[in-house]
């Protein structure tokens, strides 16, 4: 959608910066560094400083409550910017441009351009039309009729990739699960799988350039499929990259979790000993109407079936508190089943709705006093069992990869295990990169401490 606004402007493209404000997940992340390699093809260079930027993209989320009021919050504090200069370009990207499309424009006069998950890659000409004096609205879907489809260009892969230690890599985008409360199949569409070439081509692009740790994404990363090679075989091909030190991913999904995958991660030697996965409920009447197609007891054996092949692997999990017509009954068997599996970390959230999802329309909605109050209670429980499993770690020897300095003490060391704990090492020169074996000899509420055994 264009809309007319006045007479056509000259646009240049030399010495242009650009300041991109992102939220939400990892997903939108990975966005960002795809939207920043497009733009460094039309000569724009980054900038923290939104007051110095020629264009400003705001990256937004819609998973969490208010993000469409929390969009228009902030383009009411840019609008001052674009009053100053009128020539600065505003666009909002991401889920709630997806979500919200033409009514961004019609809300908040000071943005240009709105455009959706699919149409990153189209900035370009939407910034030309933007400078041909249009404001531009494009959320359209692109081939979701394929199966298979490399939905990121060849030209994302030419050493423009984002350089970083720890660096993401989408397999899959969109998702075919519905959960009742999730909006991703609404604004990021159904799933789809890149090509495993496409993959491996960008991994080694990363790796060549630094990056130590990969974590595959996807809202249901294990459930790629392409080109005959599923998740597990994906991960063996990873495994083999030259100088790839860790793999991780996030977030499968516990019906497609199974052997062969918990049989890759005890024998991958790459892929670290830490899974996280989602259970959200420990009510299976809730699980039910969160639509997640799994029992808790399916999930207490795929709990068990992992740590029986690898007693040390680490578990984190997400959890929905207060989902629409949950009891107080419901609500103990979630701090049950959090007390029975003991996980290394949880996500926690009170359920907030979503519009466009089936759960706001469930009868039973809760006040938010109760979300709160049972979300203090699993945190508190969380934090002690975290606790315990700090020290149950004390005089384990870890390795960690040193990600910087620390910054309450520059002689020390930051990082993380395989396990994904965060670990300081004292007294530390390690450079960043570097494989650090230590011993941990103390804990903080949040962290490990250690000592370099190298």
């Amino acid at each position: 959608m264009v809309l007319q606004t006045q007479e056509p402007i000259l646009a240049a493209y030399t010495s242009k910066k650009v300041n991109i404000q992102t939220f939400g997940c990892q997903m939108n992340e990975y966005d960002t560094d795809k939207m920043m390699e497009v733009l460094r093809q039309e000569n724009y260079i980054y900038t923290d400083d939104c007051k110095e930027a020629d264009l400003i993209i705001v990256n937004t989320c819609s998973v969490r409550e208010k993000a469409e009021q929390k969009v228009y919050s902030l383009l009411g504090r840019l609008r001052p910017l674009k009053e100053r200069n009128p020539d600065l370009i505003i666009g909002v990207g991401g889920c709630v441009a997806q979500q919200e499309g033409t009514r961004i424009l019609n809300r908040a006069h000071s943005v240009d351009l709105v455009f959706g998950t699919d149409n990153l890659f189209d900035l370009p000409g939407m910034l030309e039309e933007v400078h041909r004096g249009n404001r531009i609205v494009q959320t359209e879907r692109k081939a979701h009729k394929q199966k298979v489809r490399n939905f990121i260009p060849d030209f994302a892969f030419e050493n423009t990739s984002k350089p970083g230690l720890k660096s993401y890599i989408a397999i899959t985008k969109g998702c075919n699960n519905f959960c009742s409360f999730c909006i991703v199949p609404t604004t990021r569409g159904l799933e789809v799988s890149r090509k495993p070439e496409n993959i491996m081509e960008e991994a080694v692009a990363l790796v060549a350039q630094g990056a130590k740790e990969l974590c595959l994404l996807g809202q249901n990363v294990n459930s790629y499929k392409a080109g005959g090679v599923d998740f597990v075989e994906l991960l063996v091909r990873l495994n083999e990259i030259e100088g790839l030190e860790r793999i991780r991913f996030t977030s499968p999904h516990p019906k497609d979790f199974h052997e062969q995958l918990a049989e890759a991660i005890e024998n991958l030697e790459h892929v670290c000993e830490h899974l996280h996965l989602p259970l959200q409920a420990g009510s299976d009447s809730v699980l039910d109407r969160m639509k997640r197609n799994y029992t808790l007891q399916e999930y207490l054996e795929k709990v068990e079936m992992l740590r029986r092949r690898l007693p040390q692997v680490a578990i984190s999990t997400d959890i929905i508190v207060g989902f629409p017509g949950e009891s107080d009954v419901d609500f103990e068997r979630t701090v049950k089943a959090v007390e029975t599996i003991r996980f290394d970390q949880i996500y926690a959230f009170k359920y907030s709705p979503r519009p466009g999802t089936p759960a706001v329309d469930y009868d039973g909605q809760l006040e938010e006093s109760v979300k709160s109050d049972r979300l203090n209670r699993l945190l508190a429980l969380q934090e002690k069992i975290v606790a315990q499993k700090h020290q149950q770690l004390m005089g384990e020897v870890l390795e960690v990869l040193v990600e910087g300095t620390y910054p309450r003490d520059i002689r020390s060391r930051s990082g993380r295990s395989r396990g994904h704990y965060p670990v300081v090492i004292l007294n530390s020169d390690a450079n960043i990169g570097d494989l650090v074996t230590v011993r941990i000899t103390g804990t903080k509420k949040y962290s490990l401490e250690a000592l370099s055994l190298q």
